[in-house]
C-alpha cells in the first residue's frame, strides 16, 4: 500500500500555493500518496474535521516552512487570520506532545534555503529537506518510501571489565493506545437524552435498543457513522453496552447506561498492531446516562427477557416520523453482547470497566 502523507502549508501567495502543487503532484508521481488541501473542493465533514483526520491518518506530515507559516504558528492573538495553518498546528504540537519527542511522523521541508529560520521552534530539532516542485529530495522520497541504504559495521567483541559492574534492571517502554467509538463533539451537540426499548410480546424478533437524543439529526449522524464503520452486525464485538441496576436504594428501578469501546475489542486491536496489552497503558471513552423508570417493571426487565431469549439484539437511534417515534431502521447495528450488572458487584474492582458508571454510588 502506498505511503500516506499529508503536506501542510500556509497560502502565503498564489506561488507558494502552485509551488506546492507541483511538488505534492510530483510525490505522487514517485509513488507517494500525499494529500493537499488543493485536492479538495469542499469536504463534507467541513475543513477543520478534513484537517484533522489527514494529520491523525497520515503515515508522515510534510511541515512546509515558510514566513507566514512560522509566523501564524506563533500567533496567540486569537486573531482569525489564518485559522487553517493555527488549526494544523495545534494539531501537529498536540501529537508531538504525545509523543514525547520520539518523533518521525512530522518532517520540516523548506522550499529556499534561507527559510530554515521559519521552522517552528519544535520541529527545529529534527532533520529537514530542501525540496523543489520539479523533483522530491532524493533523501527525503527514500524515508518516505521506506528505502534506507545506511549499514552499520558489525560491532566488535566486548572486552569484560576487570571488576564487575552492577546490573540495572531492564526498564520496560510503556506505550498509550487510545480508541474509541465516540465522536465527543457530535455526542455533546447531540445531548443523549434516554432510551427506548422495542420489543415483540410474541418473541417472534429481537428486541432493539435505542438512543434517545434531544438533537434528533446529531444522533442521526452518530448512529450513521457507528453504521459505516462496524455495518449491520458488530462482528468483532468492539462495540459495548452495559445497564448497571441497583444503583439507588430510595429508587430501586433507577440504573445506569455505560456505551463506549469494548475491552475485549480493544485488547484485539493492541494484539493486531502487534502491541502487548501488559507495556501498554489504554485509554477509552465512553457515555453514560442514568436512567429513572416511573413503573414496575421497566422496560429494561421486558428488554432483558427478550435477550435472554435471543441471545441478540439491535442498536440504532430513536427519530421523530410522521410525528411519532420510531426507530432508524436504515442505522441498525445488530449485537450480541450486552452486560447486565449490579453496581454493589461493580464497586468490588476499580478497574472494572464499569466503575467509572458509578463510583459515585453510596448505596442510598
Amino acid at each position: 500500500m502506498p505511503t500516506k502523507v499529508f503536506l501542510s502549508y500556509a497560502h502565503e501567495s498564489e506561488e507558494i500555493s502552485n509551488r506546492v502543487l507541483e511538488f505534492s503532484n510530483s510525490l505522487r508521481q514517485n509513488g507517494v500518496d500525499c494529500e493537499i488541501d488543493q485536492y479538495e473542493e469542499a469536504p463534507p465533514e467541513g475543513w477543520p474535521k478534513w484537517m484533522m483526520r489527514q494529520v491523525q491518518e497520515a503515515e508522515f506530515v510534510l511541515v512546509c516552512c515558510t514566513k507566514i507559516f512560522y509566523d501564524r504558528a506563533n500567533d496567540f492573538s486569537g486573531k482569525s487570520e489564518g485559522l487553517g495553518v493555527k488549526w494544523e498546528t495545534s494539531l501537529i504540537l498536540q501529537q508531538l506532545y504525545a509523543l514525547n519527542t520520539n518523533n518521525t511522523k512530522f518532517i520540516p521541508i523548506i522550499l529556499r534555503e534561507e527559510d530554515k529560520q521559519y521552522i517552528p521552534l519544535p520541529l527545529q530539532q529534527y532533520t529537514y529537506y530542501l525540496v523543489s516542485q520539479e523533483e522530491p529530495n532524493s533523501k527525503l522520497l527514500k524515508r518516505l518510501l521506506g528505502i534506507s541504504k545506511s549499514k552499520r559495521p558489525p560491532l566488535g567483541e566486548v572486552t569484560p571489565p576487570e571488576e564487575e559492574v552492577e546490573k540495572l534492571s531492564p526498564k520496560e517502554r510503556k506505550s498509550m493506545f487510545l480508541s474509541s467509538i465516540i465522536d465527543i463533539d457530535l455526542w455533546n451537540e447531540a445531548k443523549w437524552s434516554g432510551m427506548a426499548f422495542v420489543t415483540d410480546p410474541s418473541l417472534r424478533d429481537p428486541p432493539i435498543a435505542c438512543f434517545m437524543f434531544q438533537n434528533e439529526l446529531a444522533g442521526e449522524k452518530i448512529f450513521n457513522q457507528l453504521k459505516k464503520e462496524f455495518g449491520s452486525r458488530d462482528e468483532r464485538e468492539e462495540i459495548r453496552l452495559s445497564f448497571i441496576e441497583g444503583i439507588s436504594k430510595k429508587s430501586p428501578r433507577d440504573y445506569k447506561v455505560h456505551f463506549g469501546s469494548s475491552r475485549d475489542g480493544l485488547i484485539n486491536k493492541l494484539k493486531k498492531y502487534k502491541l502487548s496489552p501488559d507495556s501498554t497503558l489504554l485509554m477509552m471513552i465512553s457515555r453514560i446516562h442514568e436512567m429513572n423508570p416511573p413503573s414496575n417493571p421497566s422496560s429494561l426487565t421486558v428488554f432483558k427477557h427478550a435477550y435472554s431469549h435471543f441471545k441478540r439484539y439491535s442498536i440504532t437511534n430513536i427519530i421523530t416520523k410522521n410525528g411519532r417515534l420510531t426507530p432508524s431502521w436504515d442505522n441498525l447495528i445488530e449485537m450480541r453482547n450486552v452486560v447486565f450488572r449490579q453496581a454493589a458487584d461493580v464497586l468490588k474492582d476499580k478497574n472494572d470497566e464499569d466503575f467509572v458508571a458509578v463510583h459515585k454510588y453510596k448505596g442510598e
